[in-house]
């Protein structure tokens, strides 16, 4: 009988964190997971395809004045599930949702796990308790900087692809091509959330000195806003056409056939600026298990996924022109970017396989336990 591991997840809001849990959870073979989630919406969606139990019990932000009168009912609430599951091990998702997890893994006398997936400041660690819990996994290096020197025991688990839903033999993108209008397009792929952070601005100015050396090329700009930043959307819109680039740049909202669309790309880029405190880059390896040369940003966890001038090219974030001069020299450069591809499918395959992350995250379930 699996022992069952309980994770917290208090944002609803599907974004990167919540998409690696889906997956890890989706995956695990030696422990039973359970999914403490604020309310139903895309994660639990996903999570009841794959027969992963979840259940909502509302949970702020920690530290929100607002926040306190509600926390005794919502720690008695998560502590009753749990104590009715036999929780042998509390896994936080976000460095957000630790306080949550060390106050209950206080009453129920369990070990706690944080998994901090993007980068952050020092003074973060006291604030939301790392310094409390058992062990705190991070995505990359770059996120576990701030835990160097201060003591705290830390693993670096790299995110990880699922190679049977991104498998380049099986999937295609002449569907999406065809949907698109874009058969005879170069396509420049950037997936995402779209967010000021994330770098669609820069890339749509990048177009207007792309197309002007490759008439070719069409930016698919992948995602939604956030409600905070509903407008944005339409102001990018309106960039693209003050840019002159209207008619190649793409934008398909959210989407569901992402393993398609990475499949129809030739390139795909993450132009995020520092500000977005990217800790690893799923789009990335997401592009390199499908055989896509990749152009991103030098920031964050970035370089440890990216191995620029052999998978592909790294650039410095909120640089257009030298943005748009990578992408224009690898869409000119077929060989190269395919030669880039299988070196990054082959990456992917050594460092990057969510069978590896599955297999070192249940590995520290044990010895913790």
């Amino acid at each position: 009988m699996r022992r069952t591991v309980l994770y917290i997840q208090g944002v609803a809001r599907y974004g990167g964190a919540p998409e690696s849990l889906y997956r890890l959870t989706s995956r695990l073979k030696t422990y039973k997971p359970l999914v403490a989630t604020s309310r139903e919406g895309e994660l639990t969606r996903r999570l009841a395809q794959v027969g992963v139990d979840f259940f909502t019990v509302r949970m702020d932000m920690w530290r929100k004045v607002r926040t306190w009168p509600r926390l005794p009912l919502t720690l008695y609430r998560l502590f009753r599930k749990s104590h009715k599951e036999k929780v042998v091990l509390i896994h936080c998702n976000t460095l957000w949702d630790t306080p949550y997890g060390v106050a209950l893994g206080r009453l129920l006398k369990v070990p706690v796990v944080t998994h901090i997936r993007n980068t952050f400041e020092q003074e973060k660690i006291k604030k939301y308790w790392l310094d409390r819990v058992n062990l705190i996994i991070t995505v990359s290096e770059a996120v576990a900087w701030p835990l160097k020197g201060v003591g705290l025991s830390h693993r670096v688990i790299y995110n990880g692809v699922d190679l049977e839903v991104f498998d380049r033999k099986r999937v295609s993108g002449q569907q999406i091509r065809r949907e698109l209008g874009l058969e005879e397009a170069l396509v420049i792929l950037l997936p995402g959330r779209v967010d000021t952070t994330k770098g669609q601005r820069e890339a749509i100015l990048a177009m207007e000195r792309v197309v002007k050396k490759v008439p070719r090329a069409v930016l698919v700009i992948v995602g939604e806003t956030s409600r905070q930043e509903a407008g944005l959307m339409e102001d990018l819109k309106n960039l693209a056409r003050k840019a002159g680039v209207e008619e190649r740049v793409i934008f398909t909202g959210a989407r569901e056939d992402m393993p398609s669309l990475m499949a129809s790309s030739d390139l795909v880029i993450m132009p995020s600026l520092e500000s977005a405190k990217e800790g690893f880059g799923r789009v990335l390896i997401e592009g390199m298990a499908m055989g896509k040369a990749t152009v991103a940003t030098r920031t964050g966890g970035i370089p440890e996924v990216v191995e620029d001038g052999v998978t592909g090219l790294l650039v410095p974030p909120g640089d257009v022109e030298t943005l748009a001069g990578a992408v224009v020299e690898l869409l000119r450069d077929e060989r190269r970017r395919s030669e880039m591809g299988e070196a990054g499918y082959g990456r992917v395959r050594q460092l990057f396989d969510l069978n590896i992350t599955v297999r070192e995250v249940e590995k520290v379930y044990g010895e913790l336990i």
